[in-house]
C-alpha cells in the first residue's frame, strides 16, 4: 500500500498531459500526428504507472485481504481498469494515425474518454457514488468531480463539433485482412469491455434512478461479459503482428498461420490427453473448464505467432550480415525496439491470460484444526503442529503452525495469522502462501471456533497464478525496451539495399 496509490495515481495524473496536448491540437488545428509525436513517450509511460498501479492492487488484495483470490469486480477495482482499457486502444490505434493518416477522429475521443474515466474513477474512489470496501469515506466531493466532468465533457464535444474537419482521414481500410482491421477489431474489442465493465458498476446508480432501489452486478456479470471477450482480444494479439500493412496476400497468410495454427491445435490435443476434458467435469465447472482450454491453446498459438515472427526477422539479419544468433537478434531488436518491445509486451500478456484461466481449476477447503489433525487438498497434505495467541503493544494474535507435505514429503511450514490492532480496533488476516510455477498453497486463519476454541483453517490451491505476476514483469520490461533510444546505427548498406525483405523487418513498421 505503500506503492500502490502513488502508481495507480500517476497514471490518473499522467494522462492529464496528452489529454491537453490532444485537445491544444485540436483547438489550434496543428498537423494532426504532431501532439501524437510530442506525448507518446509521455502516454507510455502513464499506461506504465497505471498498468503497475493496478497490477500491484491485485498483488495487494491476493497476499493481504485473504479471500483467496485478486480480481473481485468490486467498483473501484473497476474504476482503475477503465482508462487502462482506452489508452490501450489508443496505444494500438495511434500507430495507425501515424504509418497511414487513419483514425484520427478515434484516438482524439480515446484520449478525451481516459481522461474522463480517469476523472470518473477518483470520483468513483472519493465521492461514494457506488458502494465500495476500497472507497474513502462519502462526501460532498463528488458534488465538485460531477461539474468538472460535465464541463470537461462540453469542452470536447465543442472543439470536436467545430474543428472536426481537421480530422479527415488520409487513407481508407483497403482489405478486411490487413493490419490495420486487426487493430480496429482490438479497439473495439477493448472499447466493449470498457464501457460493460462501466455499465455493470454504475448499474446500482442506475437501477436507483430508475426503479428506486440499488441492484449491484456481482462477479458473474463481469465474468461472463469479461472471459469470452478477452480470448478474442488474446486471439487478435498473435494475429495483429502477422498481418500486412493495407492487405495481407494469401500466400503470407499461408506462411505466417501455419506454425501457430499447429501449436494452438496441437497444445489443445495434448491438454485433452493430459486431462482437461471439459465433459467430465460438473456442469456448474463446464463452461469455466472450456474457456481455459480455449485460453491456454490460444495462448500457445500466439506466443509461437510473436517468436517465429522475431525468428524470421533474425535470420534474415543473419543472412545478410553474418552474425551469429544472439548478435542478429540484438541488432534486429535494437533497429526497431519498439515493435519487439510490443511483442515482449504481447508475450507478458499471454502469461497473464494463462494465469487467469487457472482459476476455473481453484480448490478451496475449510477445517477446524487441533494438534496433529490434517487436512488435505491436492497433492498437498498439511499437519497441524501447534496453535497458540500471543500479544505485543501494538496488536494480539491468533497463528497456528501447520507443516505441509508433497506427496508424504515435508516441503515447508505455513504459519497464518489473524491480528487486531489495539489502537485502531480492526483485524487484519496474514496470509500464509507456498508458491510454485505450477500452483500456490494459500493458508488463511480464518478464527477461532467459539465453543472449542480450535483454529478454523481455510485453504486454497490456486494454480498457475505465478504466471500472472511474471507476466506483469514480462510487461514491464516490454514496455521499458519500448522507451529505449532506438539505435541510428545502420546495417550493412550494401547488404540493406540489396534485400528489401530486411529492410522490412529490420526497419518496418511496429
Amino acid at each position: 500500500m505503500v506503492i500502490h496509490p502513488p502508481m495507480l495515481y500517476l497514471g490518473y495524473v499522467g494522462f492529464s498531459v496528452p489529454f491537453a496536448f490532444a485537445l491544444g491540437a485540436l483547438m489550434m488545428r496543428y498537423p494532426g500526428e504532431k501532439w501524437i509525436r510530442i506525448t507518446r513517450r509521455w502516454t507510455l509511460v502513464t499506461w506504465l504507472f497505471l498498468t503497475v498501479g493496478v497490477s500491484l492492487g491485485m498483488h495487494w488484495a491476493y497476499a493481504v485481504l485473504g479471500w483467496g483470490g485478486y480480481w473481485g469486480w468490486d467498483p473501484v477495482e473497476n474504476a482503475s481498469i477503465l482508462p487502462w482499457f482506452t489508452a490501450t486502444a489508443f496505444l494500438h490505434s495511434v500507430m495507425m494515425q501515424e504509418k497511414r493518416g487513419m483514425m484520427k477522429q478515434w484516438n482524439v475521443w480515446l484520449i478525451f474518454l481516459t481522461f474522463l474515466l480517469t476523472i470518473l474513477g477518483t470520483d468513483l474512489t472519493r465521492g461514494g457514488l457506488v458502494s465500495s470496501v476500497h472507497a474513502f469515506a462519502q462526501s460532498s466531493i463528488s458534488q465538485w468531480f460531477t461539474v468538472f466532468l460535465c464541463i470537461t465533457m462540453a469542452v470536447c464535444l465543442f472543439t470536436y463539433f467545430r474543428q472536426r474537419s481537421h480530422l479527415e482521414s488520409e487513407h481508407k481500410l483497403v482489405s478486411i485482412v490487413s493490419r490495420e482491421s486487426s487493430f480496429l477489431f482490438n479497439n473495439l474489442i477493448l472499447l466493449v469491455t470498457c464501457f460493460t465493465v462501466l455499465f455493470g458498476t454504475l448499474f446500482p446508480v442506475l437501477s436507483e434512478y430508475v426503479q428506486g432501489s440499488k441492484v449491484t452486478m456481482g462477479p458473474p456479470f463481469f465474468n461472463r461479459v469479461a472471459v469470452p471477450i478477452g480470448l478474442f482480444l488474446l486471439f487478435l494479439t498473435g494475429v495483429g503482428p502477422l498481418l500486412a500493412w493495407r492487405a495481407t496476400s494469401l500466400r503470407s497468410i499461408r506462411r505466417n498461420f501455419v506454425l501457430p495454427c499447429i501449436a494452438t491445435i496441437g497444445s489443445a490435443v495434448i491438454l485433452i490427453a493430459s486431462g482437461i476434458r471439459p465433459w467430465r467435469v460438473s456442469e456448474a465447472d463446464q463452461q469455466g473448464t472450456i474457456y481455459s482450454l480455449v485460453c491456454f491453446s490460444l495462448g500457445a498459438g500466439v506466443a509461437i505467432a510473436i517468436l517465429s515472427e522475431f525468428l524470421r526477422g533474425v535470420g534474415v539479419v543473419r543472412t545478410q550480415t553474418g552474425r551469429n544468433f544472439f548478435s542478429s537478434a540484438l541488432l534486429l531488436t535494437r533497429r526497431n525496439n519498439r515493435r519487439y518491445g510490443g511483442y515482449l509486451v504481447h508475450f507478458g500478456i499471454v502469461s497473464l491470460f494463462v494465469g487467469l484461466a487457472g482459476g476455473a481449476f481453484n480448490q478451496q477447503r475449510e477445517l477446524e484444526m487441533s494438534f496433529g489433525d490434517s487436512l488435505t487438498i491436492g497433492n498437498y497434505k498439511l499437519v497441524c503442529q501447534s496453535y497458540t495467541q500471543d500479544s505485543n503493544p501494538n496488536y494480539d494474535t491468533d497463528f497456528a503452525l501447520l507443516d505441509v507435505y508433497d506427496r508424504d514429503r515435508k516441503i515447508t511450514q505455513m504459519a497464518p495469522e489473524k491480528r487486531f490492532y489495539n489502537a485502531s480496533q480492526t483485524t487484519s488476516t496474514i496470509v500464509a502462501i507456498h508458491s510454485t510455477a505450477l500452483r500456490d498453497l494459500y493458508v488463511v486463519f480464518e478464527g477461532r471456533n467459539p465453543e472449542t476454541g480450535k483454529p478454523i483453517i481455510k485453504v486454497f490451491l490456486n494454480p498457475l497464478v505465478s504466471w500472472i505476476w511474471i507476466g506483469v514483469v514480462i510487461i514491464v520490461a516490454g514496455t521499458f525496451l519500448s522507451l529505449a533510444p532506438q539505435s541510428k546505427s545502420a546495417l550493412n548498406p550494401r547488404s540493406a539495399s540489396a534485400s528489401p525483405e530486411l529492410q522490412l523487418q529490420t526497419v518496418g513498421g511496429d
